[in-house]
């Protein structure tokens, strides 16, 4: 039997089934001790982010396997921490996700794909993101894809430094 595999852009209605991914595919990085708001997150809080940005998800035999959202521009509380996100025709990585059963299938990377095709006919010219500095395996994720470590930055309540990746689209 084939395995159903697509990517589409978010809906609505996919709110809680979305918010129940990120607070399962952020609970590993949450026993490690790193706050990220992915993690326990309501749906409220959902809607609010993926409102920020353009959001796409894939889905694997009609559930939610992956998310991805880029803010356009970054919201105010990156834009305060970085002047990379300052920057005109930059859009940020946000909310990164892949189901736990689902990782090591390159969900990210084709969301990733996806949305820097679309980003590159909103003219946006590069893509910033930030990361937990003890959330290596990411880190290293971000730089095969061709980001590089910029700056280093505090956000406000977060039990850890991020680093701050930017990838130049032209």
């Amino acid at each position: 039997m084939p395995v159903e595999v697509i990517s589409r852009r978010y809906r609505a209605a996919d709110a809680a089934e979305l918010t129940s991914l990120l607070n399962s595919a952020y609970q590993e990085l949450e026993d490690r001790g790193m706050n990220f708001t992915a993690a326990t997150q309501n749906i409220e809080t959902t809607r609010r982010r993926v409102s920020e940005g353009a959001c796409w998800v894939i889905e694997h035999n009609g559930r939610i396997a992956a998310t991805l959202t880029m803010s356009v521009p970054p919201s105010d509380d990156i834009a305060a921490l970085s002047d990379y996100a300052q920057q005109r025709q930059t859009g940020w990585l946000c909310q990164v996700a892949v189901a736990p059963e689902f990782r090591g299938r390159a969900a990210a990377k084709i969301l990733f794909d996806v949305a820097c095709e679309w980003a590159t006919g909103e003219n946006i010219r590069t893509v910033g993101l930030d990361t937990a500095v003890p959330a290596e395996h990411l880190a290293a994720m971000y730089s095969r894809w061709g980001f590089a470590h910029v700056d280093t930055v505090q956000f406000a309540g977060k039990t850890y430094a991020s680093i701050v990746m930017t990838k130049q689209l032209l």
